[in-house]
């Protein structure tokens, strides 16, 4: 079990998160949605220990004297990682870090990256290959995916589904993913959680959000339907109903 208890985080005067409490179970796949600037990507940074907060505790469940870092995986939103080496110098530093074997990369050789290339010569899906494939190589219990994988495109995306749904059932680590696309994701996730500006709107298993969720398409909505959240797609305004009630099906057919 996974606690963020009570958290506070802000950039500068930037308040992003406050008072914020989540709990995670070990080995459940957690979506976390909502819109841009609510604090998604903040909650993974400070999970992976790349930020810290300003109040607050996060409480990774670990024996005392654990160093989080080292049993987690972030793939985060910048790709920055190591972009001056090749895959292959790449797998060997980080391996270095953590002590313990180099990465064979198989999962970007299944793509056909060239691993003599330096990454920052490769594309942006075979870079987040190569970095998944790196950071899965410690045995990670807690897996952190920021919102990157909207870039790779869809055959690369099978590729990297297909390992960490392998990852998952060997290893059962805990798994938490930022604002990806529903359907792509929605024979991994279990739970979704959607962050507003004043802190968690929605938590719920996947089952029975699909089931009391609707999307209405329409210019204006009735005031009593209570939507989680407009979108603009194409010309049309999508309305995100949630709960969509019978009262609701009464009045839009």
């Amino acid at each position: 079990m996974i606690r963020m208890s009570n958290l506070s985080f802000a950039y500068g005067e930037r308040e992003i998160l406050k008072d914020f409490n989540l709990e995670l179970k070990a080995g459940e796949t957690v979506m976390i949605t909502g819109p841009n600037g609510v604090g998604k990507s903040t909650i993974l940074r400070l999970l992976a220990g790349v930020l810290i907060q300003q109040s607050g505790e996060i409480d990774h469940g670990y024996p005392k004297g654990t160093d989080p870092r080292q049993k987690t995986a972030f793939l985060p939103d910048s790709l920055s990682f190591y972009r001056s080496m090749t895959p292959l110098e790449a797998a060997k530093f980080h391996a270095g870090i953590f002590g313990t074997e180099p990465s064979d990369l198989e999962l970007a050789q299944k793509a056909g990256v060239d691993l003599s290339r330096h990454i920052n010569e490769l594309s942006v899906g075979q870079r987040v290959l190569v970095q998944m494939a790196i950071i899965l190589s410690t045995d990670p219990e807690l897996i952190l995916i920021d919102e990157v994988l909207h870039s790779v495109d869809p055959y690369l995306r099978n590729i990297l589904f297909t390992e960490l749904i392998e990852v998952m059932e060997e290893k059962n680590p805990t798994v938490v993913m930022v604002n990806l696309n529903f359907h792509d994701i929605e024979h991994l996730a279990g739970r979704v959680i959607f962050l507003g500006r004043e802190g968690i709107r929605l938590d719920e298993s996947v089952d029975l959000l699909k089931a009391k969720t609707r999307r209405v398409i329409a210019e204006e909505i009735p005031s009593e339907y209570p939507v989680l959240l407009t979108e603009n797609v194409m010309g049309s305004r999508h309305h995100i109903v949630y709960p969509f009630e019978k009262k609701n099906r009464r009045n839009h057919r």
